[in-house]
């Protein structure tokens, strides 16, 4: 049964304003997925008719500009690994059986690993062997590594772990099973507006954790925030490392 009680504008603005407690966030989003009532005035209070389709003068077009660089052939990334026994497997990092690579870009790369002890996949962040020669940037990236894991919080990837295998630092994170928003734009086209508002939301949520931290991003981008199968929640990665 809904509650009757958030189809009010003084609620809808409180989540606007990011006023409401985590319990209340998150049923008065549940309550949106199926009040068109409040939908209505969630769109009309986060913008006058017209407000929206402005906006999208101002967004990229070109889709494929959207994409992560790559750096490193499939061939290069192999050659990282140590051997493994499972044929199944690229290789072995750091303990872990790589199952497959997530993706790259300028910085690192991402594998998709297998924790044996605790039978679970992990995604791994390895800072690109280029830049794992210069300290300051192994030094940089171990700092912030430890600084995003003081974040804890509902829409933050979690850090379980840093370390370095083979003289490249590499970060352990959860394996989220899902796409990221760039993904979802490319494969569907342009949002709704109360999607727009959803994922800002909680974007916004995960980013006020990591400010308390005193943390900045300073990558803010579709690519980044992460969309789990199955729940409506988004997942803040990659804090500018």
């Amino acid at each position: 049964m809904l509650n009757k009680t958030n189809c009010d504008q003084e609620r809808v603005a409180k989540f606007l304003r990011n006023e409401l407690d985590q319990a209340s966030t998150r049923e008065f989003e549940t309550h949106l997925d199926s009040c068109e009532s409040c939908q209505s005035l969630l769109e009309d209070s986060a913008g006058e008719a017209g407000w929206w389709d402005d906006v999208r003068e101002y967004l990229p077009q070109d889709r494929e500009t959207l994409d992560d660089s790559t750096n490193l052939s499939l061939q290069e990334i192999i050659s990282l690994l140590a051997p493994s026994e499972n044929p199944q497997m690229l290789g072995r990092f750091g303990g872990y059986e790589i199952a497959g690579v997530i993706g790259q870009g300028g910085m690192s790369v991402v594998l998709k690993g297998f924790d044996e002890s605790l039978n679970r996949f992990v995604a791994i962040k390895v800072l690109a062997p280029q830049l794992a020669v210069r300290g300051s940037a192994r030094n940089r990236f171990a700092r912030e590594a430890k600084a995003a894991a003081a974040v804890v919080h509902d829409n933050v990837v979690a850090i379980h772990g840093v370390s370095e295998f083979d003289g490249l630092p590499y970060l352990i994170m959860p394996y989220v099973r899902g796409e990221s928003l760039q993904k979802l734009i490319q494969r569907t086209g342009p949002l709704t507006p109360l999607e727009i508002v959803r994922i800002s939301h909680q974007a916004a949520s995960g980013l006020s954790a990591a400010h308390a931290q005193g943390l900045v991003h300073r990558d803010v981008k579709p690519a980044n925030l992460l969309l789990p199968v199955g729940i409506q929640r988004v997942l803040i990665t990659d804090f500018g490392l």
